[in-house]
């Protein structure tokens, strides 16, 4: 027999499913009457308080995403706050393994561009030893200042500036739109705006005609790599499924001679 509900119900009884949960197990966690949640799943209560929600959502031990998925559908305003550190420590943890098991460099990052995890072929790129935990002091720290901070090790890799640079403030400005309300935007904004190569090529943007995506893949990003000259890659994001405040970024190797050194430094101990 199809089960009735409101759309924010349903979506409540499908993440309780997917984690393994009965509803009376759910309804002792979360300190709710017997029967509550089979009623706000089917929507006989329409409209339940947030506090009640929250109470839900911990006991499922939801992520940002599906915590902002349920409330929304139950008409309540989600704001977006940066990652805290066990939030963090929870991404970290979720994405070792398929970082591990990508044949290229590839980063997490959160919504501020903090740069949070990497692989072992990552530090390669901008000649950073493999083991610095560091990630030559960008670790923690906003990624994308660090591609224009003369100080950082990047900036000496980046094969053409004037190509790259502009593309990676257009995907940037692409990413933010949907946080541009939220309060700590102005402060990555200022950070940023303190380089002055950085409002240099946010100035050649501004004057250029919009794009219609981020277009990432459509730009070579040409790196001076140490020891293997200039090696070409093509850029994809993905964010995290639970959690979009993350994503992985990918440098998949955009012609031979970079897949070979890819593939060297994956064998390399």
């Amino acid at each position: 027999m199809q089960e009735s509900g409101t759309s924010g119900g349903a979506r409540l009884r499908a993440i309780r499913r997917a984690a393994g949960r009965t509803q009376l197990w759910v309804e002792a966690e979360a300190d709710l009457g017997t029967g509550y949640l089979q009623r706000v799943e089917s929507g006989r209560v329409a409209q339940p308080e947030r506090g009640t929600l929250e109470r839900i959502l911990n006991a499922l031990d939801t992520r940002y995403s599906e915590r902002r998925e349920v409330l929304e559908l139950f008409g309540y305003v989600v704001s977006t706050p940066p990652p805290d550190d066990d939030e963090i420590t929870w991404a970290r943890d979720a994405c070792r393994q398929q970082l591990q098991d990508v044949p290229f460099p590839a980063f997490v990052l959160d919504c501020t561009h903090r740069l949070i995890a990497w692989n072992q072929i990552a530090p390669r790129l901008f000649g950073i030893v493999p083991d610095d935990l560091t990630f030559g002091r960008i670790a923690g720290r906003s990624y994308l200042v660090a591609w224009f901070d003369e100080s950082s090790p990047i900036p000496p890799r980046v094969a053409e500036p004037d190509i790259i640079l502009p593309a990676v403030i257009r995907a940037f400005q692409h990413e933010m739109r949907q946080f541009g309300h939220e309060p700590w935007y102005a402060e990555v904004l200022d950070e940023l705006f303190a380089s002055p190569r950085f409002r240099h090529y946010w100035q050649v943007v501004e004057q250029s005609p919009p794009p219609v995506s981020a277009a990432r893949a459509l730009v070579p990003l040409r790196l001076n790599v140490p020891a293997a000259g200039t090696l070409q890659f093509r850029l994809a994001s993905e964010p995290f499924t639970r959690d979009a405040r993350f994503r992985i970024v990918f440098y998949v190797p955009g012609d031979v001679v970079t897949m070979q050194w890819c593939a060297g430094w994956i064998a390399a101990p």
